[in-house]
């Protein structure tokens, strides 16, 4: 698995889990943003420079995380941030090795999956997955600023449509409960976000996570799915709070 590693030694290390239909550049903000802390950005199998490889499950794309953070980060452990799909996978990581999260922020994570109508037309787009229009209003649904538009593109086109329908699959099916049970009694602070105008299935899962001391769950006013393209500034301020002092921005509101 293609890892970029940034600003080696200059503090804690965070952990970046790109989103489906990108890969790690989409963090380039995030990893600037950051000169104190050193920066782990991984493209998970299939993706980015690692399209390449095969998907194979969440359990063990969390496995070869678990002993990438073990060997290259700070002290053995990383904060943990996540979007979408990368929140589902950092979710995951953090149930089943806490041993190497130090705290994780997750936005956006689809943890009961998707049922219904709405699985089925989200299942949809992979038949126009080699599509470049379908990428170019993806971007414009995403909300994503111009420049980077053409690598979001790009990026897309690249992602074998094979490797797309195993993590749909995984992804829509939703999270086993035991791995929710597991994230209560993982002891690491975790936030667990959703865009305030993001798709109802997202928001409605922040109900999934644990009723316990450890997680915080909370909404991002008038932010979107991919919102840290969206408005970086406010992620950017988000993310600090949350790294440096484990504290719960002050823009966001009750779930």
């Amino acid at each position: 698995m293609h890892v970029a590693s940034t600003h080696d030694g200059a503090g804690p290390s965070v952990l970046f889990l790109h989103g489906g239909n990108v890969a790690g550049w989409m963090w380039d903000d995030q990893v600037r943003a950051l000169p104190d802390h050193h920066s782990l950005v991984p493209d998970l199998p299939g993706f980015g420079a690692s399209a390449a490889l095969d998907w194979t499950s969440i359990a063990d794309v969390v496995d070869q995380l678990a002993v990438i953070v073990a060997d290259r980060a700070d002290g053995g452990r990383a904060h943990v941030v996540g979007l979408s799909m990368g929140a589902v996978v950092g979710t995951v990581l953090t149930a089943r090795h806490p041993e190497v999260v130090r705290s994780a922020l997750l936005t956006g994570a689809l943890l009961n999956g998707i049922t219904g109508l709405a699985r089925r037309l989200n299942t949809v787009q992979l038949r126009v997955w080699d599509q470049h229009w379908y990428w170019a209003a993806q971007a414009r649904l995403f909300r994503l600023p111009p420049e980077s538009v053409d690598q979001f593109v790009s990026n897309g086109l690249s992602i074998r449509v094979e490797n797309m329908r195993a993590v749909v699959a995984e992804v829509y099916g939703g999270l086993p409960a035991s791995d929710l049970a597991a994230l209560a009694g993982a002891d690491v602070p975790v936030l667990g976000l959703a865009g305030e105008r993001d798709l109802r299935p997202v928001r409605e899962a922040l109900r999934a996570y644990p009723n316990s001391a450890n997680v915080t769950t909370r909404l991002v006013p008038r932010m979107h799915h991919a919102w840290n393209a969206e408005d970086p500034a406010l992620f950017n301020e988000v993310l600090r709070d949350w790294l440096t002092r484990g504290a719960v921005n002050r823009h966001l509101i009750p779930a």
